[in-house]
């Protein structure tokens, strides 16, 4: 559901296009924006292949990410994602935890040091989630089998129990399949009546048991034997035989020399115990005292990746215990009730062909046996999690990790236990996806939610910086504020990889950054522009209008809202869940109102909670009906009573609507305002982000729509002035066009389709200010010698007029004719392009790449390299020279104004040898005055291109861990890429008038 005009918390504002240097920069505005400290940096996954690294090679790339203007890195020994592969024979020196990654640690984390950056050490190889240990060793992952028989009612059975099946339906494919060896012991036996049945054999069967037949046959068991008469009540029984063992997954294969050479093992994931694991491998073998000391000068997450674990049922040596003490009942006779598609791996598939459940009930993973499980389940994650922020906090670190998702839990109730949360592009695909990942994490104040972004399966070496940029723009309009990029690879060579070097997932996924691509160089501007707004956007608290209660379980990331904050039932516990004059957590988000949306379940805590948030006059809106069932089986008589409280009462701030399409009119109802109001149609596909902090309010505006203008208004204290903060140059303007009323701001501000734009509210003096202009007033500033004076540049030759704050009306007359005259309008052509193509060289087992000189001469027009003879599959730099004459340089009158047309990759330009500043790629133009001369001016145009060309001209032979590419249809179906300068390039003069 979209909430188009209430975004919910989210107001951003933006400005119209400035081309940038026309306009007086005011620079302490906003102190540290315009060059972010490291902190504030985007980052790096760095992939380390192995320990068998040459390590003056490590120390250049790190040397390399600072100075790119990265912040860090994340540093992830890879190990072929854990798969092992042509240099598995030396693992017994290079594996995971031993002297030689020890000792390329410490170098990487000096390196760090020495670079002014910050590292997050993955807890073990590839994704972090094992460590070499002895199988077989508590603290390793577990999980629950059974094996069944059936029994006629009335049939006595005597004999051994039906042993384990441990032929289950993994979910197979990127994950490393178990290892059936070791034994199973015997949790448990149990049986239940068959009520019906949707097959005659388990090849795809469904069987309803009577619920009431359920049986704990466990304290019959003697010598892994059980008598027992099956009772004549019903036809037939099944008999369950509940076995513990080790999933024994690997994390990272090895060879079996020795423990630590054999790879490693995923721990339990489900209490400490995993946890526990894990630190005391790496407090033995990796925690030198140079290590601990670094780690506390420039260490900053211990990290995990997202679970990509696997089990019949997840399970924890210690979850009956568990179980009866949470739930305060045995879980023994409900287990066959527990293996469901819903409790599996991804939700993908149920782990044997035949599903249990209780008869009269829907199949629809939300019986209270199974909502006891994952609760359970959950609580024991959720002691995992806390060892290692435990753990971390002790090496001077915080914790990092990508919470909960892919497994049954509840990813909402987690989030706030980590200290840095992280979500992933390639899962949480849109804003409104990321936004119920982020509103837990401020509800927990956790002001940085990271993401790991920029993972696409659409062939290695093809993801394009505006590609990227967009993917970034879609996290920032989501809340999240700290990109880890996926990622830069380690550049040197590397045992069964061909040129371009060294290349993690086999060419399936972006992407692979490093000085061997062409765009690398060009990418600083792209950095800054980030950094800038990641500073913004870590400033103070998120704001926000509206939270949603959101009960989904096991949780999924489909339902959209769009500004929206979500809830889930544990979040109603937290100290700042709580309303100070109607506003729900005043001193964070400052939610206007609380929304349930046909919601069905809550907990007994929550619906307690829920009272009091109406008694307090918080605005409510129910859609539908109030939650009435409890989570799991305790807590419905405590659900009920507060349900019916809230039904009956008489609270003038709870509204009942039937469908969403009323919400808007139930908020108005309420008196529930947005803080920011956009007025036009347009602005359905506006985010905006609200920051706050006791210096600033903070608009970003994210347009994922078409280019358009829009009327905006924002709540603003009387005391602020609006600065327009350009990301891209990190100049801050103070605005000269918006109108005041009522403890509002209001302005237009033009937007092109992905352009994002921020305005920060500080304290200052207020100035006389434009509130009406004309339509061809393109753009306005106050004077550099700030006085009072303001500056307008006209899009056209005609006359217009502004209405000023004070009252007064400003008319600026048409052009004369020998200013037209005068002015420039034209196309630059004639371009001359030179091509530095980036191919292998004579031996192309070696990664670097030979640059070959390509002078293509005059274009008279200008169209991609894919067009041009000669140059279809080239990938690298190209450069492109023209002239053009100036009659009269501009002056105070005129500015001139250079336009380039869309920007495919990277883009770079000079004016008569000055590098002009950063380009905005949405809106690429920029003002040159200050650069020409009169007579012939020069422009020369650097533009970078992917890889991806090159590659695909070679995907037949080009090989990483000693094969090719896993899918080379990415490249054989795909066309080639588009690259260069495609203009139209023109310069323009553009009136100036000051008023």
């Amino acid at each position: 559901m979209r909430l188009y005009g209430c975004h919910l918390l989210a107001s951003t504002t933006a400005i119209g296009a400035v081309v940038g240097l026309g306009i007086p920069d005011s620079p302490n505005a906003v102190p540290g924006f315009t060059a972010p400290a490291a902190e504030y940096r985007p980052k790096f996954r760095y992939w380390l292949p192995d320990a068998d690294v040459d390590h003056d090679v490590l120390k250049t790339d790190i040397q390399e990410l600072q100075k790119l203007g990265a912040g860090g890195l994340e540093f992830l020994p890879f190990y072929n994602y854990g798969f092992g592969g042509v240099n598995d024979s030396k693992m017994e020196t290079y594996a995971f935890g031993k002297p030689a990654f020890r000792d390329v640690l410490q170098i990487a984390l000096e390196a760090t040091k020495a670079n002014g950056l910050s590292m997050d050490v993955a807890l073990g190889a590839s994704q972090g989630q094992g460590v070499p240990s002895k199988p077989l060793t508590p603290g390793l992952a577990v999980q629950l089998v059974y094996g069944k028989v059936s029994v006629k009612g009335g049939e006595k059975f005597d004999g051994a129990l039906p042993a384990a099946d441990i032929d289950w339906n993994e979910n197979l494919g990127y994950i490393h399949p178990q290892e059936k060896f070791g034994g199973s012991r015997l949790i448990g036996v149990s049986a239940a009546a068959v009520a019906s049945r949707n097959a005659s054999d388990d090849s795809n069967a469904f069987v309803a048991l009577y619920e009431k037949s359920l049986v704990d046959l466990t304290k019959y068991v003697k010598n892994s034997k059980l008598t027992w008469t099956a009772p004549k009540d019903y036809k037939e029984y099944v008999l369950f035989a509940h076995y513990e063992r080790y999933t024994n997954q690997r994390s990272c294969d090895g060879v079996p020399t020795d423990v630590i050479a054999n790879g490693s093992w995923v721990t339990d994931h489900f209490s400490a115990a995993g946890a526990k694991l894990a630190s005391q491998f790496w407090e033995k073998n990796l925690l030198s005292n140079q290590i601990r000391q670094l780690l506390k000068e420039v260490g900053k997450h211990t990290w995990e990746d997202s679970m990509e674990i696997q089990a019949s049922l997840y399970w924890s040596p210690d979850f009956p215990d568990r179980f009866k003490a949470k739930r305060g009942y045995d879980v023994i006779k409900y287990l066959p009730l527990l293996f469901h598609k819903s409790t599996s791996f991804t939700a993908a598939q149920a782990p044997y062909n035949t599903t249990f459940y209780l008869d009269g009930t829907l199949d629809d993973g939300q019986s209270k046996y199974l909502q006891d499980y994952r609760l359970t389940l959950n609580e024991g994650y959720q002691e995992y999690l806390q060892t290692f922020e435990d753990w971390a906090e002790s090496l001077g670190l915080s914790h990092s990790c990508q919470v909960g998702y892919n497994i049954p839990l509840d990813i909402l109730a987690d989030v706030p236990i980590v200290s840095t949360p992280e979500l992933e592009s390639l899962a949480f695909k849109t804003p409104d996806q990321m936004s119920q990942f982020v509103g837990p994490a401020h509800l927990g104040r956790r002001n940085v939610i990271s993401t790991e972004i920029g993972a696409v399966a659409q062939g290695a070496y093809s993801l394009t910086i505006p590609s990227l940029v967009k993917l970034f723009h879609d996290a920032f309009a989501g809340g999240v504020n700290d990109m880890m990029i996926h990622g830069m690879t380690y550049t040197g060579e590397q045992l069964g990889s061909t040129w371009p070097g060294f290349t993690p997932f086999q060419y399936i996924y972006t992407e692979l950054w490093s000085p061997k691509q062409p765009a690398w160089k060009y990418m600083g501007e792209m950095m800054n522009y980030t950094a800038r707004n990641q500073f913004v956007l870590q400033q103070g608290v998120a704001k926000k209008d509206l939270a949603f209660y959101l009960y989904k379980d096991p949780f999924g990331i489909s339902d959209e809202y769009n500004g929206t904050e979500v809830r889930a039932s544990a979040n109603f516990g937290s100290k700042n869940f709580k309303v100070s004059n109607k506003i729900l957590d005043s001193t964070g988000a400052g939610y206007r109102a609380l929304i349930l949306n046909q919601q069905k379940f809550i907990t007994a805590e929550a619906s307690q909670k829920l009272v009091e948030l109406a008694d307090a006059g918080l605005p409510i809106v129910v859609i539908g009906s109030l939650p009435s069932t409890t989570m799991g089986s305790k807590g419905q008589d405590v659900v009920s009573k507060n349900i019916s409280k809230l039904k009956a009462s008489k609270h003038s701030t709870i509204v009942f609507v039937k469908s969403a399409d009323h919400l808007l009119n139930a908020l108005g109802k309420l008196s529930v305002k947005p803080r920011v109001t956009m007025g036009s149609d347009a602005a359905k596909d506006l985010y905006t982000v609200w920051r706050s902090d006791k210096v600033a309010e903070y608009l970003l505006l994210v347009n994922k729509g078409s280019s358009a203008t829009f009327e905006i208004t924002a709540e603003v204290d009387q005391g602020r002035v609006p600065y327009k903060l350009d990301a891209w140059t990190g100049k801050q303007t103070a605005m000269a066009s918006f109108k005041r009323s009522s403890g509002k701001i209001s302005f237009q501000i033009s937007l092109e389709q992905g352009q994002t734009a921020i305005i920060a509210f500080t304290s200052g003096k207020s100035k006389t200010s434009i509130v009406s202009q004309s339509d061809n007033v393109f753009q306005t500033s106050y004077g550099s010698d700030g006085k009072e004076g303001i500056s307008v540049i006209l899009g056209d030759y005609n006359a217009a007029s502004l209405t000023l704050s004070n009252g007064q009306t400003k008319k600026i007359p048409a052009a004369s004719g020998s200013e037209k005259k005068d002015a420039l309008n034209t196309d630059i052509g004639n371009w001359n392009l030179t091509l530095e193509s980036w191919v292998p060289g004579p031996d192309e087992a070696k990664s670097a790449s030979v640059k070959k000189v390509m002078k293509l001469g005059t274009q008279a027009t200008l169209k991609p390299w894919s067009e041009m003879s000669g140059a279809q599959n080239v990938s690298g730099v190209g450069t492109y020279t023209a002239t053009f004459n100036v009659t009269r340089v501009p002056s105070k009158d005129s500015i001139t104004v250079l336009q380039f047309g869309p920007v495919l990759n990277t883009f770079r330009a000079w004016a008569n040898d000055k590098q002009l500043p950063a380009i905005n790629i949405y809106d690429a133009q920029v003002d040159v005055s200050d650069y020409l001369v009169k007579g012939t001016n020069t422009i020369r145009v650097e533009v970078a291109s992917t890889l991806f060309n090159a590659v695909k001209a070679r995907v037949d032979y080009v090989k990483a861990n000693g094969i090719g590419p896993a899918a080379p249809i990415l490249y054989t179906s795909a066309d080639w890429q588009k690259h260069g300068l495609i203009g139209p390039v023109s310069i323009k003069s553009l009136r100036k008038v000051s008023l």
